[in-house]
């Protein structure tokens, strides 16, 4: 069966490479490994799988023996080439005027192939100093354009926490780093707090973002009001790693305590204890709806004024003083048209 190993190549990058299990290959350990068409004197860093499947390590380098002593001397001597092989391209860049920078050049083990990484602010034209170089040192030449991150790790350095760089020491992949991460860490958003040595945000703000965002749960939020001891106030400032939260008294002053030592808080909405649910048995609803009386009330002085009113023929009450208002307007008016008829016959 075959095992999976991470290693490291001369130049400073690393390359996942296979090896049967006969070959005892333990961390530390330097190798011979064949790549494409040279051999590599590579360190073995770490064992990243087991029994791995033949598909998987086809398509990977295979690490061949250890390395030996002569094989140590070999690549010593490798290194020498490179240097002067480096010296070389650089007088030829600056003689071509190309904008890119030149980190490091290396030799393969059997120097057949010589690699030389490089950094840039864009696209370079450099087919011409490809042809240029390879003629003079002889041998095919690789030229690989990297980025910033990749140049701080090859270089290393100090960060500003005192340790060396995270990139150099542990860290072989680069994952997307976005602000929000350190707004989740409490940061602040200054390029001089969130920026590492390569001018790009700190790698540190990946690995340790899932630790934060689980402290964050148990934490208050700045300005939420929250209750302890000594009364109601205000989250003032807090600190994720050591748990610590400093409250404004709504009594005036200042206290810090420990987040568990909150009593309430007011996030929107207050937590409410939880409520057991009992089944009750079910109430029995009556309504009662009186008796209507479709028949209306008549008060008592009405009924006997409407007994009192004389009937007329249709059987509707007439009132007496209308009707003695209508004898006299027919009685005057007989007279009139009597005074009429005696005028008329006089004439």
């Amino acid at each position: 069966m075959n095992s999976i190993y991470l290693t490291r190549l001369p130049n400073g990058m690393t390359c996942e490479a296979f090896a049967n299990t006969e070959i005892a290959v333990k961390p530390g350990d330097y190798v011979i490994m064949k790549r494409d068409f040279s051999l590599e004197y590579v360190e073995v860093i770490r064992r990243t799988a087991e029994d791995a499947p033949t598909e998987i390590t086809n398509q990977l380098p295979e690490i061949q023996r250890i390395a030996t002593v002569i094989d140590r001397a070999t690549a010593t001597e490798n290194e020498a080439h490179a240097k002067s092989a480096y010296r070389t391209a650089c007088a030829m860049v600056e003689q071509m005027q190309l904008p890119m920078k030149l980190l490091n050049a290396s030799y393969s083990f059997d120097r057949k192939l010589v690699t030389i990484q490089f950094t840039a602010d864009g696209r370079v034209d450099f087919r011409e100093l490809v042809k240029e170089l390879s003629h003079a040192l002889g041998c095919r030449l690789d030229l690989r354009q990297i980025g910033v991150r990749d140049e701080t790790s090859i270089c290393g350095g100090i960060a500003v926490c005192g340790q060396v760089l995270c990139c150099s020491r542990f860290l072989r992949e680069f994952n997307s780093i976005n602000v929000k991460m350190a707004k989740d860490q409490d940061l602040s958003l200054t390029p001089s707090t969130i920026s590492g040595v390569c001018g790009r945000l700190k790698c540190c703000l990946k690995f340790e973002h899932e630790g934060y965002v689980e402290m964050e749960k148990s934490m208050p939020r700045r300005g939420e009001l929250c209750e302890c001891e000594k009364g109601k106030g205000r989250v003032a400032d807090r600190n994720m790693l050591t748990q610590m939260v400093t409250l404004n008294l709504e009594d005036g002053g200042t206290v810090t305590l420990h987040a568990s030592e909150l009593k309430y808080r007011l996030r929107g909405k207050a937590p409410e204890p939880k409520k057991t649910v009992t089944e009750e048995a079910p109430v029995e609803e009556f309504s009662y709806f009186p008796p209507v009386n479709l028949t209306p009330e008549v008060p008592d002085n009405a009924a006997g004024q409407e007994k009192n009113k004389p009937d007329s023929g249709d059987g509707e009450p007439k009132n007496n003083n209308n009707n003695k208002r209508r004898n006299n307007n027919r009685r005057h008016n007989k007279r009139r048209h009597n005074n009429r008829r005696d005028n008329s016959g006089e004439e």
